[in-house]
Formats: C-alpha cells, structure tokens, sequence
C-alpha cells in the first residue's frame, strides 16, 4: 500500500500540516523539520508529486470566511491573519459579510459549497448552532472562530473572554476603583455575556457588591456606547461610576465623548479600560487601556486548524481558547482620594 501523508507525518513525528508546508515548500519551517520530514519521505517510498497532481483534481485551493459584521474594528486584522496564512499553505480566501443575519449565515454556506471551497472559517452565534453541527456530520471543514458555541462539538478558535472581562476590571480595582461601571453588548451577545461575568468575577473575588444600576447595554457602536456613557454619568453623584470597562473599543471610544461632553477628564474624573486593541485605541486621547485579542494571529490558528482537517481523513474536534493580554496606556490611573 502507498504511502500517505499521515504516514510521513507519524514517521517524522510531526503534524499533517507542517508535511504539508514542506511539499508545498512553504518558508515557515525549520531546516531541520524540514529535512525530519524529507526523510521520511525517502524512506517510504512516498511520490509527492503524484499526491500534489491527485489534490488538484479534487481541491479547489479556495476556503471560505464567512464575517458577520465587515463594519467591525476587529474583523480587519482577524481577516489579514486568515488571507496571509492561508497564502502560505497555496490557498485563496472567499468572504462572505453576513451583517449578523441568520438565514444570511445559512446562505453564505450554500453559496461557498456551491463554489466547491475546501471548506470554511466563520463566526456563527448560538442561533445557527445546529448549522454547524449539520456541517460536522456531513464531514465538511470548518472551524468556528472569534467565538464558541455552548457545548460545541466543531473544531474551534475562540478567545477567554471571561478571563479578559476579569482582567480588565481587576486592573480598575487594583488603581482603588470600586464604582466601576461597564458598558456590555449585553447577555445575547456570547462576547458581552462572557465579558460581563468576568467583570462581575473580578468584583466578587474583591468583595465589591455588584450593582446593576452600574451595568448599560447596546450595540457596538461609538454611538451605543456614548448613550450608555450619558446614561451613567446621569446618576445622582454619589452613585455615578469612577472607572469605566468597555466591553469594545468603539465602545470606549463613543464613552470619551459622553464624558468630555460633561466637561469632565480622563482619566482624571474617570478612568477608562477598553477591549480589543483596535487602532481606534492609540487615536483617542489619551490613550486607551484595553485588552488585545491577538486577531491576526487567531486568524492564522483558525486557517492551521482548517487545514488540518483538509488535509486528513478523520475528524479533528479541537477547541482552543486563546488568551488575551491587558495593554496599559493612558487612560486609566488610581483613584484620588
């Protein structure tokens, strides 16, 4: 029997797709995995070139991504990550912007298999989850990425963001914030659900009271969040908020000019943190602290992972939450007393 490509990638003890980069002759391996894998293949006897020919009658080289909001600051990058990436294995990229619409969600599949793409990244909410399962049992490639679904059984990039949510508002607390408010994208929204949890975890592990009077949702946008913003800076006095976490950027963003409005500084009056280091965070003054999800390269793990199940003939069920970091800049100080 010849020899396959799972072959050689058990016999150099490596992974399906690094074999796959040394055939494809990619730049991003390791001379001396590269010659592991060269040797494996002169061992058993396997014909690269035949196997290259063979994936071209039946591969169209093309994957999809399926966005649900192009608009959003943080698909960009997400985006750069998953072209650049998937460049390298030979592949070209297919987008389809689905503007949060379910039944757009279950179009864009229909259309991107019609187009015979070797299968598909997207980032589906807990509404189409049994798209996604029937994808799974049809054995077709794809990967959930930026998010996950409740118990989900497809292979997955999501980001922490309970751990995120809980670093941003333990960082308020350590400056002596303890009014801190948080404007969310709300409990429908898995992103603003696990974002708000993480606030509400950092505060009970510090014993601060939650206070939902405090707690503003709406949609990300800059205009959402300036409404949420003039919403808590209408308080009485006594209970308006010291330090603010965004559950987005454009969030914050929208938040500074609530707060100038009212003639108050930041972080003087009110302390700032925001989430997702978009570019938007180093334009606003000051500067704004927030969490940096790592889009472009969480792109480039939903491509390694798709590929993965391209290239091998049994499922990969694999979650991977990727974690975030807090980046501190200027928006943001301890409290005055």
């Amino acid at each position: 029997m010849a020899a396959t490509i799972r072959d050689i990638a058990r016999h150099a003890q490596v992974s399906i797709t690094t074999v796959s980069r040394v055939l494809n002759d990619r730049p991003d391996v390791k001379d001396a995995t590269r010659e592991k894998v060269n040797t494996a293949i002169k061992e058993l006897g396997y014909s690269p070139n035949i196997v290259a020919r063979g994936l071209v009658l039946q591969r169209s080289n093309v994957i999809g991504f399926i966005v649900p909001d192009i608009t959003n600051p943080s698909f960009p990058e997400l985006a750069r990550g998953i072209v650049n990436k998937a460049r390298s294995y030979g592949y070209s990229v297919m987008f389809y912007d689905t503007n949060h619409d379910r039944s757009v969600e279950k179009e864009a599949i229909r259309l991107l298999r019609s187009k015979q793409v070797d299968g598909i990244i997207l980032s589906f909410n807990e509404a189409n989850k049994e798209e996604l399962e029937r994808l799974r049992l049809e054995h077709f490639p794809i990967v959930q990425i930026y998010r996950k679904s409740s118990n989900s059984v497809v292979p997955t990039i999501a980001l922490d963001n309970i751990a995120s949510g809980y670093k941003a508002t333990a960082y308020l607390l350590s400056l002596g914030h303890t009014r801190i408010a948080h404007i969310s994208t709300g409990e429908d929204v898995q992103s603003g659900s696990e974002r708000l949890q993480g606030y509400r975890d950092a505060l009970a592990e510090a014993k601060v009271p939650y206070d939902e009077q405090l707690v503003v949702c709406g949609p990300n946008t800059a205009e959402s969040g300036k409404q949420c913003m003039q919403h808590l800076l209408a308080l009485p006095p006594e209970r308006r908020p010291s330090a603010l976490f965004a559950c987005h950027d454009l969030m914050a963003a929208g938040a500074y000019d609530a707060i100038y409005d009212a003639n108050l500084r930041i972080p003087d009056d009110i302390s700032v943190v925001g989430h997702d280091n978009n570019q938007i965070a180093e334009l606003i003054h000051p500067k704004l602290t927030t969490v940096d999800t790592f889009k472009y390269a969480l792109g480039e793990k939903g491509v390694d992972l798709l590929v993965e199940q391209i290239l091998s003939d049994k499922p990969v069920n694999r979650i991977v939450e990727s974690s975030t970091e807090l980046i501190i800049r200027e928006s943001a100080q301890a409290l005055m007393t």
